[in-house]
């Protein structure tokens, strides 16, 4: 174990719950001990219980430690609809996609099965929150002739979610594989759009 340093209260508590989410995304959530969890992070497991009192408590501020990330991801809502939905798009592949404990607690059925109830609630809120941004960009874009009207939006925001998740579960993404992800992801993105624009011809409208 790392020789013990004490540290601000809140910069060890930010540590705790980032260990946490090391240890989801590397091995799961049955890996989450309080042993582990120690030893993550270089600490006595009473240290732990110094910061939190209940492991619940640490998946607690993990979850607000993942809903602020997300909400850091939603582009200004003034921008045009089809930059909102690509920005959207790369935001949550670059912060999601960074951290693997993050993508488990916001895409893993497991997550809603096991989480405190009230985290659980929180995040269902932030996923139609997100379907809800996107429905609005797309029936933006589509009033102004910047995105396909042929197709309900209802339609179009499957593909785009279908992408974005994608994405995130591409090879290398988590380990940072640089350029070459990014090349990859540029690609998929701008055939995103290409999909998402109106026809060219036998255009109809809904």
């Amino acid at each position: 174990m790392a020789t013990l340093t004490r540290k601000p209260t809140a910069e060890r508590r930010e540590e705790i719950v980032q260990a946490v989410l090391n240890i989801i995304g590397r091995q799961g959530l049955t890996s989450l001990t309080t042993s582990n969890l120690a030893k993550e992070v270089g600490v006595s497991t009473g240290a732990i219980f110094r910061h939190f009192a209940t492991i619940d408590a640490i998946l607690e501020q993990a979850v607000q430690h993942a809903l602020e990330k997300i909400d850091a991801t939603f582009p200004d809502a003034a921008l045009p609809p089809l930059q909102r939905i690509l920005e959207l798009a790369r935001n949550r592949v670059q912060v999601i996609g960074a951290d693997p404990g993050l993508a488990w607690m916001l895409r893993s059925e497991q997550a809603y099965l096991t989480l405190p109830a009230d985290a659980v609630r929180q995040l269902r809120q932030r996923v139609k929150r997100s379907k809800r941004y996107l429905l609005e960009a797309i029936s933006e874009g589509a009033a102004q002739g910047d995105i396909r009207d042929d197709l309900a939006p209802e339609d179009l925001l499957v593909p785009i979610l279908g992408t974005i998740h994608a994405l995130i579960g591409m090879p290398g993404v988590h380990s940072g594989a640089g350029a070459r992800h990014q090349t990859d992801s540029d690609r998929i993105l701008k055939a995103l759009l290409t999909m998402l624009a109106p026809p060219q011809t036998g255009r109809k409208r809904r």
